[in-house]
């Protein structure tokens, strides 16, 4: 069974390729860099031989996992064979032969060779994307709709600590505040808690999920078998076992500086508060390995810290420190009876919940993005392989007109061969139909699609009773253009937020709206080409109808098909004009 190990296997041989591709490009550059997997050793000429027969092994293997998985998992084996087919498309085989002929000359052509590694490293991206798309895009899903459900908690929580304080400054009675105050807080302990769950499961599930070789690549090569612990000259050991790693590892550029108690932080002497005393409650306490325990379950708080917080749900610490302020206030109002102090402390708190919920608003514009980026290499990927099997149709259609003398059983059989062929093609439209529909923002190019899966019906109709004239060749036309304009379409709107990423400075703040699939414009234009396509037809229908009114079954039928299309065309564009789509 193709699983998430084997499925992982094969993402991990194109970042290899990857890889070696960019180091191949930085060895160019500079060549005492030292972090290829191809030895810096080896001429260039070679180390891109092997990136060749690296990728050329892939390939194959691609193909071979593809066609175990045909019957036992369609779905993943037709995933498989669109990224081969992507990578034929793109041409990555050739690319690096050209790289390794340049690289290979007498006189070797860096500039070509570097620019040619450009190109080629993207031609890999796209194909790591198209294969990362089927899971992640559901991991996306989830996740979304885990932020979702957060940041809808910490709406209500900043509701309800903002009543809190709102009663504290009104001069309500301090008791009767602390109370609603501990409810607040009983909330944010619990939301932290939950959050602190499901940071857990997820970091189980990436080290479940995780290759061997990406475990083996994590230590350092060289390294000693035993993991040095990086804290243990702080962990109050008399005799320092390794004096030349344990002093430059605390920053300090005094060698004589004390090694236990006493502060690390380069500042002067002087009036640093005693061994004991936690009385400012900064990170000082922290430094010694007693008092080693984070702030209300913070993760922040020694060795595995920083592995940790870039596991953990942004915005989580914010939630914490929140938490710690209500604590103040709840003491303030049970023990002095301090309104002031507080409701300062309030403030804080609600500044702290601000904060999360921006951090958690800023997840979903990042997934939605990404959601984005897969959806529409996909798309793009799929609607390429619909447009390499309508082409065959269509030669074949075209020689099958030549041969074909009446309605013999020769060309009955051999049309329905190729309505075979075309009702896979319908497949493949039904499935982009259906990716359109559940993304939902979209609302020309779903009718785009329609249109195809139309017009491909009518083509296995008409091929199936073995009927390769006119009308079949002028409706795979149609489908061929139609999809060429999909293809395209598709390829401008990635275009698009490459571009996006790339000048991604300035972020508006406040709720993050989801973006759709494709931008007004597109959808405009989309609109317009599918009214010029009904147009086109319209006078090529009339030009087959011999007189004033059709009376063949099969132009009849293709124009009521055109008459619904028309109102489907002008239902959509009234649906974009109000934005009833969003």
């Amino acid at each position: 069974m193709f699983n998430s190990r084997r499925s992982g296997r094969i993402a991990v041989s194109v970042i290899a390729c990857l890889f070696g591709v960019c180091s191949a490009a930085g060895a160019q550059d500079s060549p005492t860099e030292d972090a290829s997997p191809v030895k810096k050793d080896l001429p260039l000429d070679i180390g891109q031989q092997a990136v060749l027969s690296r990728f050329d092994r892939f390939e194959k293997e691609l193909v071979q996992m593809a066609e175990q998985l045909r019957k036992a998992d369609p779905e993943r084996a037709e995933l498989l064979f669109r990224t081969h087919s992507k990578s034929q498309q793109e041409r990555v085989i050739g690319q690096m032969r050209m790289i390794h002929e340049l690289l290979a000359d007498q006189n070797p052509q860096f500039g070509d060779s570097i620019q040619r590694q450009e190109q080629l490293v993207a031609s890999l991206l796209t194909l790591l994307d198209l294969l990362q798309s089927e899971n992640r895009i559901s991991e996306i899903e989830a996740e979304r709709a885990r932020v979702k459900e957060l940041l809808k908690n910490v709406n209500k929580m900043i509701g309800k600590e903002k009543d809190v304080r709102a009663n504290t400054e009104r001069g309500a009675d301090p008791s009767k505040s602390a109370s609603d105050q501990e409810g607040v807080a009983k909330d944010a302990d619990e939301l932290i808690e939950q959050i602190k769950q499901q940071d857990a499961r997820k970091q189980a599930e990436q080290e479940s999920h995780k290759p061997a070789s990406e475990n083996d690549s994590e230590k350092p090569a060289g390294e000693n078998p035993e993991p040095k612990d990086p804290s243990s000259p702080k962990d109050g050991d008399s005799e320092p076992k390794d004096p030349k790693s344990s002093d430059p590892k605390d920053g300090d550029s005094k060698p004589g500086e004390p090694k236990d108690g006493q502060p690390k932080d380069g500042q002067p002497s002087k009036g640093e508060p005693k061994d004991g005393e936690p009385q400012d409650g900064e990170p000082k306490d922290r430094q010694k390995p007693q008092d080693g325990q984070p702030k209300d379950g913070q993760p922040e708080s020694g060795e595995p810290g920083e592995q940790k917080d870039q596991q953990q749900t942004p915005g989580r610490e914010d939630l914490e420190e929140a938490r710690q302020e209500m604590e103040k206030a709840i003491q303030e109002l049970k023990e002095k009876k301090d309104r002031g102090k507080a409701s300062r402390h309030q403030d804080e708190a609600i500044r702290q919940l601000l904060e999360a919920k921006e951090k958690l608003e800023e997840i979903l514009r990042q997934l939605r993005e990404e959601e984005k980026s897969l959806t529409l290499a996909s798309l793009e990927s799929r609607f390429r392989k619909m447009l390499s099997m309508q082409l065959l149709v269509y030669q074949e259609t075209l020689r099958l007109d030549k041969e074909s003398e009446g309605q013999s059983e020769n060309v009955i059989a051999r049309g329905k061969q190729l309505a075979t062929q075309e009702e896979e093609i319908l497949q493949e439209v039904d499935k982009a139909l259906v990716v359109l529909r559940e993304e939902g923002s979209s609302v020309a190019f779903p009718e785009a699609v329609e249109a195809i899966r139309e017009d491909a019906a009518s083509i296995v109709e008409l091929l199936d009773q073995g009927k390769a004239g006119e009308l079949t060749q002028t409706l795979e036309q149609a489908v061929i253009e139609a999809i060429e304009e999909m293809v395209d379409a598709l390829q401008k709107e990635m275009e698009k937020k490459k571009d996006e990423e790339q000048q991604k400075g300035e972020q508006q703040q406040g709720q993050p709206q989801d973006k759709p699939l494709v931008d007004a414009l597109s959808e405009l234009k989309m609109l317009r080409s599918l009214q010029l396509r009904i147009n086109r037809r319209t006078r090529q229908l009339g030009r087959m109808i011999e007189g004033n009114q059709a009376a063949e079954p099969e132009l009849l039928k293709q124009l009521k098909t055109l008459s619904a299309r028309q109102s489907r065309i002008q239902r959509a564009t009234y649906d974009l004009s109000t934005g009833r789509n969003k």
